[in-house]
């Protein structure tokens, strides 16, 4: 086994093991007393497909990180699972994305309608969890700012969305606001580290590393997606361009080249996009060089980010933090590769 498919086994063994517990929580507490045969198959289609580890195994990390039990955390990560799964239906109506990784959307397959219903359903079963179950597992002085964290993280995501649909709506291609919105949505994964440190007993100090750690990887995250996206690499590209909800690569590949900026907006008005025409918005991302710039950005992430693990969890946990941020481009790099051997 080469030294990138060992980090990949470690990360996955990592991912059953930390974040299991509160998946297989949240897909209970999620499908529990559903008996309507309207909810039933969207609700089922949902759990199938719904594989979110990283979150709940953050959580459970960045706890055991300041030298807590990781074991206490599962019902608020089961939370924090089941919100991130109702804010991503929104954001798939929002984005009118109709599958990922050729695998329909909630609101591609069943309309925006009842995704609608569906995302509200289990954004309220995940503050039943957290009220109802993680107190019983949350320190009775540690609970206010864990409810508070959860608060401040809903507040950023929210305005992270709106700044999205200004965008959006102003027809705007301006890469600075982009990345802007794009940092700003990675308040999930600050979230998730905050919260695990704070259930942990963290000090002050930990939280807040365990908060700029996780907000450096939400961000690692979100700029993997994006190239992922951009690459066409889950199908999606075209609805994207479609609706005006564009990557930040593609804008800032737009900010450089005046002929890519005005191939993308001329398919932006189209009622359709071949195959052909995506592969040549591919081909301006390695032609001007956006794609290089965004891996290099990622590259400085994971080095700030390797820095930040609180120093009282045991060396193998720190060690977990850290495989984590350099696990998060192994399956893109395996593309890019391919995508350099073909040029």
């Amino acid at each position: 086994m080469d030294e990138k498919s060992e980090i990949e086994a470690r990360f996955q063994e990592i991912l059953e093991k930390r974040g299991r517990p509160a998946l297989e929580k949240a897909k209970r507490v999620m499908l529990e007393g559903v008996g309507s045969r309207h909810l039933g198959p969207p609700l089922q289609h949902l759990a199938e497909n719904w594989n979110d580890l990283l979150r709940p195994a953050l959580i459970a990390l960045s706890c055991e990180a300041v030298g807590g039990k990781p074991e206490t955390t599962t019902s608020a990560a089961a939370a924090m699972t089941l919100i991130c799964s109702s804010m991503n239906i929104y954001d798939n109506i929002m984005d009118t994305t109709r599958s990922k990784a050729f695998v329909p959307t909630l609101p591609g397959k069943f309309g925006s309608g009842t995704a609608l219903i569906v995302a509200g359903l289990i954004a309220s079963k995940a503050f039943q969890v957290l009220y109802e179950d993680a107190e019983r597992e949350i320190r009775t002085e540690q609970r206010a700012d864990v409810a508070h964290a959860f608060q401040d993280f809903l507040l950023k995501m929210s305005e992270a969305e709106m700044a999205n649909l200004k965008l959006k709506a102003e027809r705007r291609i301006d890469s600075e606001e982009v990345f802007r919105v794009l940092q700003m949505q990675a308040a999930d994964m600050e979230a998730c580290a905050k919260i695990g440190a704070l259930v942990g007993c963290g000090t002050k100090r930990d939280i807040e590393q365990s908060s700029t750690y996780g907000s450096y990887l939400g961000t690692i995250i979100n700029l993997r997606d994006d190239l992922w996206i951009s690459l066409n690499l889950s199908a999606e590209l075209s609805d994207r361009i479609g609706a005006f909800s564009l990557p930040y690569v593609l804008t800032l590949c737009m900010n450089i080249s005046e002929k890519a900026r005005n191939f993308v907006l001329d398919l932006s008005q189209r009622d359709g996009i071949t195959p052909r025409e995506i592969k040549r918005v591919v081909n301006f991302l390695f032609e001007t060089g956006a794609l290089a710039q965004v891996l290099r950005l990622i590259s400085e992430l994971i080095e700030k980010s390797a820095i930040l693990s609180p120093e009282k969890g045991a060396r193998n946990t720190r060690d977990s933090l850290a495989l984590i941020l350099n696990a998060q481009m192994l399956p893109l790099g395996k593309y890019l590769r391919s995508f350099t051997a073909a040029k």
